[in-house]
């Protein structure tokens, strides 16, 4: 693969849902070109060890002009910028492997309290609300396996010499998740599966469409900057040729 890449990567099904619409957009973006850039999209699993494995991996391999994380918000009624990575872990849930830290346990115990995503996050929410779907910024992204990916994506890009632009994206329910659940509460009165499923929900046509206008914005940001850092000199990323 020649040419700059645009890396997307996005959390497979958790919390006992069949779904999850960060990793259903991923085959409508892999292989688009935006600006000169070509998309690489990937899903990424929900494992609290693996991911500060993998998401440097995969940094080290693309060496991305952007990055765009994707996940699902559980009950947020719209798109959601998030502009800080903040290195504590407190799951409500455990991850797919069972692991729950709980208590603001650190990320990485030597990195920086928080790290700032580096995208302009106003312009990616502009972009969305162009598009006529509704989207905001948020301050950070929770304490669970999102806020940590950001927070690795961002800190294995500084290790790479990379300023590339990089943010995390948080995507409502989906209405067929919605309607999973309801069907699994039918089947159990009074537990928890009983609570109120009254949620805001968004049709996967209008989460990728909202995705493709983030890769607008960012990909114009890519453009617009240096993606690499060499003592005081900047330059573009070297052709990839990995496929």
């Amino acid at each position: 693969m020649k040419g700059p890449i645009g890396l997307v990567t996005g959390s497979r099904p958790f919390a006992g849902l069949p779904t999850n619409p960060a990793e259903l957009v991923l085959p409508h973006l892999d292989g688009l070109v935006v600006e000169g850039i070509t998309i690489v999209a990937r899903p990424t699993p929900v494992s609290r060890n693996g991911l500060p494995t993998h998401l440097p991996e995969l940094v080290a391999r693309y060496r991305p002009a952007f990055v765009l994380a994707l996940g699902l918000a559980l009950g947020a009624p719209t798109v959601r910028i998030e502009t800080i990575g903040i290195n504590a872990m407190h799951f409500g849930i455990p991850d797919n492997e069972g692991v729950r830290p709980l208590g603001g346990e650190p990320i990485d115990p030597s990195g920086p309290p928080a790290r700032v995503a580096t995208w302009n996050a106003d312009a990616v929410v502009a972009a969305i609300l162009d598009d006529g779907i509704p989207a905001r910024t948020s301050f950070h992204a929770g304490t669970h396996l999102c806020n940590l990916t950001l927070y690795i994506y961002l800190g294995a890009l500084e290790a790479a010499g990379l300023a590339s632009p990089c943010g995390f994206l948080h995507l409502p329910y989906l209405p067929e998740q919605i309607v999973w659940m309801m069907r699994q509460q039918s089947g159990h009165p009074g537990s928890a599966l009983a609570a109120n499923l009254e949620l805001p929900s968004m049709a996967l046509e209008t989460q990728i469409r909202a995705v493709k206008a983030a890769l607008g914005a960012m990909a114009r940001q890519a453009v617009a900057a240096p993606t690499i850092t060499t003592g005081n000199r900047t330059s573009q990323p070297p052709e990839d040729h990995t496929s």
